[in-house]
């Protein structure tokens, strides 16, 4: 029996260390840091190899295997993962193969040389004539969703259950007024009675999005702290949040900027409504690029060459299917000249995969987790806009202005592309008090939160800096003042001199 638990080890230890041997994996992670991190920014000040496994995901016929690695980095200067037309949070991920959980040190409000930043990494390498290739880092599984926002466990019996614990809970000596507000909710969806109750008792539904995606992970991130009143609620994404928050089921939301440019007017979308005069923004948060993607393998170069092909646009209904027509607009392009697809991202990736569709285009926040999970299965470029759309955009006053992904945001992307974003932004409305906006807003840019290590990498590029970058429509006046007061601490803190209260 010995003899056989000797063997298996033996075997297993075998299996952990197939692959490349950590000089090679370390001179590969150091070359994709040179390109997300140019001009010396990091050093690799250590790697320790933790074992691999085949990659169940390669195709037929290929030897590739996942190699598991811990990292520890030393910034060589000072450096602002949050700034967001820069080098940063998404070229770190990429490089790295980890997910946001899994890079710890990033602090807002950036970090100062000599920092240490730990990550647990994932490569990927394929054997080719005997000889380890790197294919590129593994994909990052999100976190799974709070159980209250997914509904998990479905039916009606499942739902009656949560609403029955809901209501017992309920304070027995509460107003007349919040016991009918119960009556009028128990008809409506579990998520709303969810948010009406985090109201009443002082708490902020904040209108998210969908299960694993990015605006989720950010109320996730935000409603980590233990004192924390956010509570964060699936939803279909921006042009929903914005819905949610008008009819008071939510206390605030995400949207894209150009969304809730078009809530404020009462435009496209929400045309039937009528203006949202009461919408303000509390900051805005980080950029959301427009992805156009098509295989690297194709001869599609512009989005000119889009003209006639198959391109994803988006769900209907969507905010980044608005952005998808107002781009090809810029460039000419009618809804008419190509063969659209309503698809979701991932639906649209996969299509891609297998050609069913030319390019994809989809308004998302760098890295896009989904993208970099798609490039282990399909070589991908970025197809850049051209300056006279750029401009175009800009200049419309619709909610975009001019933005680069940075060579290094994804693995094997390895120049600049010249694109247009639009600003991910909190929002809320006059039923929120001054001092309750106030307090979001401190709690939103405290200083030396990592929210990369919370599960949000865009987290990681909030900052005072850019908390009016792209707002399209007005700043609530107690967010601007305590923004105000939070930049002058922070520029006083640089100076060496005493911060003032923000009080």
């Amino acid at each position: 029996m010995r003899a056989v638990l000797a063997c298996l080890f033996l075997l297993f230890l075998a299996a952990c260390g197939a692959g490349p041997d950590t000089d090679t994996l370390r001179a590969d992670v150091a070359k994709r840091l040179e390109l997300a991190l140019p001009n010396n920014a990091v050093e690799l000040a250590s790697l320790e190899r933790r074992g691999s496994q085949a990659d169940t995901k390669a195709p037929v016929g290929e030897d590739r295997r996942t190699i598991y690695f811990d990292a520890e980095l030393r910034l060589k200067r000072d450096i602002d993962f949050g700034a967001w037309n820069a080098p940063g949070i998404a070229g770190l991920i990429s490089a790295l193969g980890a997910g946001p959980k899994g890079i710890e040190g990033i602090r807002s409000g950036g970090n100062r040389a000599g920092d240490l930043i730990s990550a647990h990494g994932i490569a990927v390498y394929r054997q080719d004539d005997g000889q380890w290739t790197p294919v590129m880092p593994a994909g990052y599984q999100p976190p799974v969703a709070p159980g209250y926002a997914t509904g998990e466990g479905q039916g009606t019996g499942a739902i009656l259950s949560a609403l029955r614990k809901v209501v017992d809970a309920f304070p027995r000596d509460s107003s007349p007024a919040q016991h009918a507000a119960i009556g009028e909710e128990l008809a409506a969806a579990q998520a709303s009675i969810r948010a009406r109750l985090a109201r009443i008792a002082n708490g902020y539904a904040i209108a998210a999005g969908a299960e694993h995606g990015q605006y989720l992970r950010l109320a996730r991130a935000l409603s980590h702290e233990q004192d924390s009143r956010i509570v964060p609620l699936i939803t279909h994404g921006g042009e929903e949040n914005l819905q949610l928050l008008r009819s008071g089921k939510a206390s605030v939301a995400l949207a894209q900027g150009d969304a809730a440019l078009d809530a404020y007017q009462g435009t496209n979308a929400f045309q039937d409504q009528g203006p949202y005069s009461a919408l303000c923004a509390i900051a805005s948060l980080y950029p959301e690029p427009m992805h156009i993607l098509v295989r690297a393998d194709g001869k599609l170069a512009s989005v000119a060459d889009l003209r006639g092909k198959r391109v994803a646009i988006g769900e209907p209904g969507s905010a980044s299917r608005t952005t998808a027509l107002r781009v090809l607009k810029a460039h000419g392009l009618e809804l008419h000249d190509i063969s659209a697809r309503e698809l979701s991202i991932g639906a649209a990736l996969l299509a891609l995969q297998n050609q069913e569709v030319d390019a994809i285009m989809q308004v998302i926040g760098v890295p896009a987790d989904s993208v970099r999970d798609s490039l282990r299965d399909m070589p991908l470029r970025m197809l850049p806009l051209s300056e006279n759309a750029v401009t175009l955009l800009a200049d419309s006053k619709t909610g975009y202005f001019p933005y680069t992904v940075s060579k290094g945001s994804y693995p094997g992307l390895d120049r600049d592309i010249p694109t247009i974003a639009t600003a991910a932004l909190l929002l809320a409305d006059a039923s929120l008090s001054d001092a309750e906006v106030a307090s979001l807003t401190r709690d939103l840019f405290r200083e030396g939160r990592d929210f990369s290590a919370l599960g949000s990498a865009q987290g990681a590029q909030i900052s005072i800096a850019s908390s009016r970058i792209g707002l399209s429509v007005p700043l609530h006046p107690a967010a601007a003042k305590e923004l105000e007061s939070l930049a002058a601490s922070a520029k006083a803190s640089e100076a060496g001199a005493e911060p003032s209260a923000s009080r």
